[in-house]
C-alpha cells in the first residue's frame, strides 16, 4: 500500500510550528531534506513556495529573511471591538479582522480548517461556547450571529454604542478568550497605542512590495508582538486611515502614501493639468528622510504641486492614487484645506461618516489659521474669492456630516452660516435647507433628488 508523502507546504509548516524561534530558509531545508529531499532544481525556491502557501507563517524580515508560526505569537494578545447598536440588541457582532484572526488562525486553510469554534470568558458572567461565521451574503462580513447570553451581557454592563469590548488571548491553541468592557477610558494612552501600532505597520510595509493586504500585514504585526499589550490600540485600518502616512485601499490592503506617489511619478504617466502649479526644484518628498529637510516655503511649494497632482489622478479616475497624493501633501503641510476637504470626501463615499467629519474639521481649522481667520471679518466675497473656497468646501462637508449622523440642528446651523458668508449661494445649500425643512433625513433627500434627476430604477 502506498502512503502519500506529505507536501512540503505541510512539512515546513510542521517544522516551523515545533521550532521554538524564527528560522532562515537555509535553516528550514535541513529539516525538509531530512524527511522528504527536494529534487527540484532550486531547493530554496522550493521552501519558499510552501511557506508561501501557509497563512499562519509569518516573515519577520531581516537579511536573510526570519519566518515563524505567527498563531504562537497570539498569546496575551488584546484587541479592541468596537461595540455596535447591533451588538446590543440582538447580540450580533461582526468582529474586525484582527479580531477574526486571532479567534480563527487557520481560516485560510480552506477545506481543511477548523470550524471557528471559540469559547468566549465574559468577563463578570458565564462562558459562552460558540463559533465565528459568516454573517452578510456577498461581503465579507464574519463574527457572531444573535448571541442572546452575549447580548443579555451587555445589557446588564448597561453598554452602549461607542463603548469598546476588550479581548484578551487566553489560550490559542484551544481558542479561549476574555472579554472585558472599556468606556474609551484613557484617551491618551490609547492615542499612544495608535502610534506604536502605525509605526510597527510603517516598518511592515516599507519592507514589502505594493499593497499589503491585512491577511499579510495583521501576521506580520502579531508576530512582531504589536498587540502584546495590556491596552489594545483601536482597529488597525482606522489607526492608519487617521495616520498621513498611510493608504488604505478598498479591499483593505496598506500602502504608504510616498511609495504610491513614487511609483505613479515614476511609471505612470498622467498629463498634468496646464494651469495647475510646476514641480518645486530639489530633492522630492518620496526621497527625502522627512520633512525637516525643507524650508517652510519649500515644503508649502511641494504641498501644492502635490495635491494638483492628486487632483489630476482623480480627474482620470484613480480616486485611491489622488488620496496618496493628498496624504503626503498634508505631511508636508497640514494647513492645507483644500487636501483635508478630498481625504474628507473619499470616507464619506466610502461611508466612514465620523472619519470624513474629521477630515472637514481639519480642513476648516486650516482655513481659518491659514487665510480666512474669523469668517465674519473676512474682508473680501466668499466664493468669488478663491482663498474662500477651501473653507466652504470644508463647511459643506461639514454639514452634510451632521445631517447623514442625524444631528440636524447641528447642520442646520453650518448651513444658515454658509448663506449669510455667501448669499449668492453657489454650493446650493439653499437646497438643503429646504429638504430639511420638508422633514427629509440626508438619505431621503439623497433619493429624491436622484428620482428627480433620473438616477434611480
Amino acid at each position: 500500500m502506498t502512503i502519500d508523502k506529505p507536501s512540503y507546504t505541510q512539512l515546513v509548516g510542521r517544522i516551523l510550528q515545533d521550532a521554538r524561534e524564527p528560522l532562515t530558509v537555509d535553516e528550514i531545508l535541513p529539516y525538509v531534506e531530512a524527511i522528504r529531499p527536494v529534487k527540484t532544481r532550486n531547493p530554496a525556491s522550493t521552501v519558499r513556495n510552501a511557506i508561501g502557501n501557509d497563512r499562519r507563517i509569518a516573515t519577520l524580515g531581516g537579511r536573510p529573511a526570519r519566518y515563524t508560526w505567527w498563531p504562537h505569537h497570539l498569546a496575551d494578545n488584546t484587541f479592541r471591538q468596537p461595540l455596535r447598536a447591533s451588538d446590543q440588541a440582538a447580540g450580533t457582532m461582526v468582529l474586525t479582522a484582527e479580531v477574526r484572526m486571532a479567534m480563527w488562525p487557520d481560516f485560510f486553510r480552506g477545506p481543511s480548517r477548523s470550524e471557528g469554534q471559540v469559547t468566549l470568558c465574559l468577563e463578570g458572567g458565564p462562558t459562552l461556547e460558540t463559533h465565528v461565521s459568516h454573517l452578510v451574503a456577498g461581503q465579507a462580513k464574519w463574527g457572531f450571529g444573535g448571541e442572546p447570553v452575549l447580548a443579555e451581557w451587555l445589557e446588564g454592563l448597561r453598554a452602549v454604542p461607542g463603548d469598546d469590548l476588550i479581548v484578551r488571548v487566553l489560550d490559542a491553541e484551544n481558542r479561549r478568550y476574555a472579554l472585558s468592557l472599556d468606556r474609551r477610558g484613557e484617551p491618551e494612552a490609547i492615542l499612544a497605542r495608535n502610534r506604536a501600532l502605525a509605526d510597527a505597520a510603517e516598518a511592515v510595509v516599507r519592507a514589502g512590495r505594493g499593497d499589503m493586504p491585512s491577511f499579510d500585514l495583521l501576521p506580520r504585526l502579531i508576530a512582531r508582538d504589536a498587540f502584546r499589550n495590556p491596552l489594545p490600540p483601536d482597529p488597525w485600518n482606522e489607526v492608519l486611515r487617521a495616520d498621513l502616512r498611510f493608504v488604505i485601499g478598498r479591499h483593505e490592503s496598506a500602502n504608504l502614501a510616498s511609495k504610491v506617489v513614487a511609483g505613479f511619478e515614476k511609471d505612470v504617466d498622467v498629463s498634468p493639468d496646464p494651469w495647475g502649479r510646476p514641480k518645486p526644484p530639489g530633492r522630492v518628498p518620496w526621497r527625502a528622510k522627512g520633512v525637516e529637510e525643507y524650508t517652510e516655503e519649500h515644503r508649502r511649494a511641494w504641498a501644492e504641486y502635490l495635491f494638483d497632482r492628486g487632483m489630476d489622478h482623480l480627474r482620470v479616475g484613480w480616486p485611491e492614487v489622488a488620496e496618496a497624493y493628498y496624504r503626503l501633501a498634508l505631511q508636508l503641510d497640514e494647513r492645507h484645506a483644500d487636501a483635508w476637504v478630498h481625504v474628507g470626501n473619499r470616507r464619506f463615499e466610502e461611508g466612514l461618516v465620523a472619519e470624513a467629519l474629521a477630515c472637514y474639521e481639519r480642513g476648516i481649522a486650516a482655513a481659518r489659521a491659514g487665510t480666512i481667520g474669523d469668517p465674519d471679518r473676512y474682508p473680501h466675497p466668499f466664493w468669488l474669492d478663491v482663498d474662500s473656497r477651501p473653507f466652504m468646501r470644508a463647511m459643506h462637508g461639514k454639514g452634510l456630516c451632521e445631517w447623514r449622523l442625524g444631528r440636524e440642528e447641528v447642520a442646520r446651523k453650518v448651513f444658515e452660516d454658509m448663506l449669510r458668508w455667501n448669499p449668492n449661494d453657489n454650493q446650493g445649500v439653499r437646497f438643503l435647507l429646504h429638504d430639511m425643512d420638508e422633514g427629509l433625513s440626508w438619505e431621503e433627500s439623497v433619493i429624491q433628488d436622484g428620482e428627480q434627476f433620473g438616477e434611480t430604477g
